[in-house]
């Protein structure tokens, strides 16, 4: 192996150091020197230009003229605070999954998730910053799925372990008929409101506390989105999951299977989750990445039909089927 493998790390750490100083940020107005971004920053120049340069050879500042650093087009668009397409406010939750990643080996070796993401148990600071880091992906997935043409007949959405509801927000905007149901646990659910009152969306978005896995679930659907959700669960967990999802949606009802937690049949692509994979041991008891075989047997067996395999723009695997 190559050991340019082991230094591909390097840029997100400056990425996040980036983040976290919100140099991107303070950039935002134009070039600024190295000794005028520590002075709005409050730190030592010397130390910032090894950071400066470390981010312009990742691509994300370009260097102007002597010493003078600028935001590239794209970092201006997503990490510069205020920005409407800001992806920055996910930081805290990289830090999390990345640490989780760095413990897996000693979670191999107790057989435990030495990481565990307990949303019961989790310091409510700790919760709030997994839910916020969700949100701009939860969004962009939301918006993906909106330009289906099947919404149109559309009138009432499964949201299940939808997190922040950011899937629900964005379809609820695209199809002006739809109203959604986001399932959550308790602990996670205020959280969840505060993103479907800032959106403007509390008439349309319930959020509505639950456990799928102790309790039926009550109403009756049009749609299921089911988010990030069955790679926290074990196979048995996952199976109950849909049988109880499937016992609410309308028959010709299509349900959305989305996430980092969907492999090819051969466990090794997309190469993205294949990889991402190793941070589930650390997080959950039994949860990880499941093949589409094994999503299309609990699907079917949930008495659902037509199981396809579809991909997203980010080259993430969707799983697709109908209730029949």
């Amino acid at each position: 192996m190559s050991i340019q493998r082991l230094l591909d790390v390097y840029p997100a750490f400056a990425l996040l150091a980036g983040l976290r100083l919100e140099v991107f940020t303070c950039l935002k107005d134009g070039p600024l020197s190295a000794a005028q971004a520590a002075v709005a920053l409050g730190v030592e120049p010397e130390r910032l230009q090894v950071l400066l340069y470390a981010l312009a050879a990742a691509g994300l500042l370009e260097v102007r003229g002597a010493d003078l650093f600028a935001n590239t087009a794209e970092a201006g668009r997503l990490l510069v605070k205020d920005s409407p397409a800001y992806l920055g406010g996910a930081y805290a939750l990289w830090v999390q999954l990345w640490e989780a990643g760095l413990r897996a080996a000693d979670s191999i070796r107790s057989g435990q998730p030495l990481a565990r993401h307990d949303f019961a148990a989790m310091p409510p600071a700790e919760l709030e910053a997994f839910v916020n880091g969700l949100h701009p992906d939860a969004l962009e997935t939301g918006g993906e799925l909106a330009s289906r043409p099947e919404w149109a007949g559309c009138r009432a959405l499964l949201d299940v372990g939808g997190g922040s509801g950011g899937a629900s927000i964005a379809l609820c905007r695209a199809h002006p008929q739809l109203d959604a149901t986001v399932v959550e646990l308790p602990a996670v659910v205020p959280f969840t409101r505060r993103f479907v009152a800032e959106a403007g969306l509390a008439d349309r978005v319930e959020v509505r506390a639950a456990d799928i896995l102790s309790q039926p679930l009550e109403g009756h659907f049009d749609a299921a989105v089911l988010k990030a959700f069955l790679q926290t669960l074990s196979p048995d967990q996952a199976q109950q999951a849909l049988v109880r999802v499937a016992a609410t949606l309308r028959p010709g009802s299509r349900i959305y299977i989305l996430g980092q937690g969907i492999l090819d049949d051969s466990r090794l692509s997309p190469r993205e989750a294949a990889c991402f994979n190793i941070v589930f041991l650390s997080l959950y008891p039994e949860g990880r990445a499941y093949t589409q075989n094994e999503y299309r047997a609990w699907l079917e067996q949930a008495s659902f039909t037509a199981v396809e395999r579809g991909t997203l723009s980010d080259g993430a695997l969707l799983i697709t089927a109908r209730k029949g």
